[in-house]
């Protein structure tokens, strides 16, 4: 697999704290999601959905502000009730349009158990107030158009990458994977 067919989605679920995300840089396309800027900025496109987030990163020539339509769930997925996407999905939908083949999708905390699925690093800045904090209810919503948009790119490998005291919830598919972080960090030194 060559890194041209690697893509690396950062979200902002607290468990990236780990992570030295420079460590990330030359091992695939790096696609971030909202504030990341603000303590990052080797990635190569930064992905925002929501209003505030948009206008604080509007003038970034790497930004990626997909149009409205593509900010709600597909209406493939359920005509009826479209509710707001997140950065992270559009960012894997960006990596895929794109052509990459695997996926690896750091700090995507709402597959994870407990209150880390709803924590986020730049919660309670600017942005990020009270009514942009998920709660648990909406981690069932997020799972399950996690697990549609899977299904239907099967050509995708999508990995995602979990503190090493942690499991992912059960996500369905010959296609997705889950990674503890040493393995991942282990992955990247040896490559």
């Amino acid at each position: 697999m060559t890194k041209k067919n690697v893509a690396i989605v950062i979200g902002n679920g607290v468990s990236r704290k780990e992570l030295d995300l420079n460590s990330l840089v030359g091992h695939g396309t790096i696609y971030g999601c909202n504030a990341l800027h603000r303590e990052f900025d080797q990635y190569d496109h930064l992905i925002a959905i929501d209003d505030g987030m948009i206008e604080e990163i509007k003038n970034d020539p790497k930004a990626i502000i997909p149009p409205t339509e593509e900010r709600f769930e597909s209406s493939d997925y359920n005509p009826f009730q479209r509710r707001r996407s997140n950065a992270g999905m559009n960012a894997m939908y960006e990596a895929v349009k794109a052509g990459h083949v695997s996926i690896f999708c750091i700090g995507f905390d709402f597959i994870l158990e407990g209150d880390i699925s709803v924590d986020n690093i730049f919660k309670g800045t600017k942005n990020y107030g009270p009514e942009t904090h998920a709660n648990v209810s909406d981690n069932y919503y997020r799972l399950q158009y996690l697990q549609w948009f899977i299904s239907k790119y099967k050509t995708c490998s999508f990995w995602f990458v979990i503190p090493d005291d942690a499991e992912k919830k059960d996500i369905e598919g010959n296609n997705v994977f889950g990674i503890h972080l040493s393995r991942f960090i282990n992955m990247l030194e040896t490559e």
